[in-house]
């Protein structure tokens, strides 16, 4: 097993632009999702990288080796898509086996593996079945296990659980996570869902628009978002953004945001947009509420959303409908607040290109 490295990958249809200069490494061992909106091109580039699609420009490296060119079935890698695709006239046992019985290894030899891989996913006791007695969640973990013995290069998963519910969700993610650590190789996984890149990836790579827009360890990537489209991407709820005036005085930066004015660290790029304008973002999570509604940005209570360990409460303000992240019993019974942002946590962007400004 050796560490793949993507160098400089495009793929256009047409005039379409599908993936744009994509370059990653992933390291042997190394989990990363690649998340973002649909048609960003993360499918494309897994497709990509499997062989299942040709590239327009660049290069796919596993190791040493410069598989650019090499067809899917010489990649020694595993896949698996939103279908998991068992074989129904099979039994579970068989359903694993198949990918070594076209290897022609002997019965003993693939039994052998498949019983290592069913005591792994815990559905030893299940071999005998056919897929049609399964739930869901345990067809899921044949699908996995018949990419696990054949002990492969690399795992690529195009969002395999996007057809299961949320416990069902819940119930996997951590299998993924420690099969795919214990097989030890390289791990690309394809989502939409935020939630799985977050608790599932050592790195998570955000793509839109065919491009990489950044790529680092999940709580990185939540806190220091490095454009307005992570920061908006990634979190629940969206973080909120704001135009604002910026204005230097004594060591400080002034952000007038409405009425209200905050004072942030200064930085020599920060003063580049003295006497103009930013875009600011800023977590739900990071807005506290005051009583007094002159303490803040005004804003008039709108709707509460419950959810057990905490509520998402909606605000109408001069600037917006701003969502705030308030306690679980909180009420806000349609008064008027004031909402104080935590300077510490407020990101400045610039307003044309949507780029942190550090």
């Amino acid at each position: 097993m050796a560490k793949i490295t993507i160098q400089n990958l495009t793929k256009q249809f047409g005039s379409l632009v599908a993936v744009d200069d994509f370059n990653l490494t992933i390291d042997d061992g190394e989990f990363i999702t690649l998340v973002g909106p649909s048609g960003c091109g993360k499918t494309t580039t897994l497709r990509c990288v499997a062989g299942l699609e040709s590239t327009t420009s660049g290069q796919v490296m596993f190791g040493d080796h410069d598989v650019t060119d090499y067809p899917v079935q010489q990649r020694g890698i595993a896949l698996l898509f939103q279908d998991i695709a068992l074989y129904p006239h099979m039994t579970v046992q068989d359903n694993m086996a198949y990918p070594l019985k076209l290897e022609g290894q002997s019965k003993e030899q693939r039994y052998e593996r498949v019983r290592e891989a069913a005591e792994m996913l815990q559905i030893a006791d299940q071999l005998d079945k056919h897929p049609s007695e399964l739930s869901g969640g345990q067809q899921q973990r044949v699908a996995l296990g018949r990419s696990i013995v054949r002990e492969p290069a690399m795992f690529l998963f195009d969002e395999p659980m996007s057809d299961l519910d949320a416990k069902l969700k819940h119930e996997l993610r951590p299998l993924f996570a420690e099969v795919t650590e214990k097989v030890g190789c390289p791990t690309m996984y394809v989502t939409h869902d935020q939630e799985e890149a977050m608790t599932m990836s050592d790195r998570i790579a955000v793509m839109n628009d065919g491009e990489l827009e950044q790529v680092g360890p999940p709580e990185e990537v939540y806190d220091e978002p490095t454009s307005s489209f992570v920061g908006e991407f990634i979190g629940r709820p969206n973080m909120e953004f704001f135009d604002a005036g910026i204005e230097q005085h004594n060591g400080t930066m002034d952000l007038t945001i409405g009425d209200a004015v905050y004072q942030v660290e200064t930085s020599e790029a920060l003063t580049q947009y003295a006497g103009g304008n930013v875009r600011i973002g800023i977590r739900p999570q990071d807005i506290s509420i005051a009583d007094d509604p002159d303490e803040g940005v005004t804003g008039e209570h709108v709707f509460d959303e419950t959810l057990g360990d905490q509520t998402h409460s909606l605000f109408d303000t001069p600037l917006g409908r701003i969502t705030v992240v308030t306690p679980p019993r909180f009420r806000g019974n349609g008064k008027q607040y004031g909402l104080q942002f935590d300077t510490g946590a407020i990101k400045t962007f610039d307003p044309k290109s949507g780029l942190r400004i550090d």
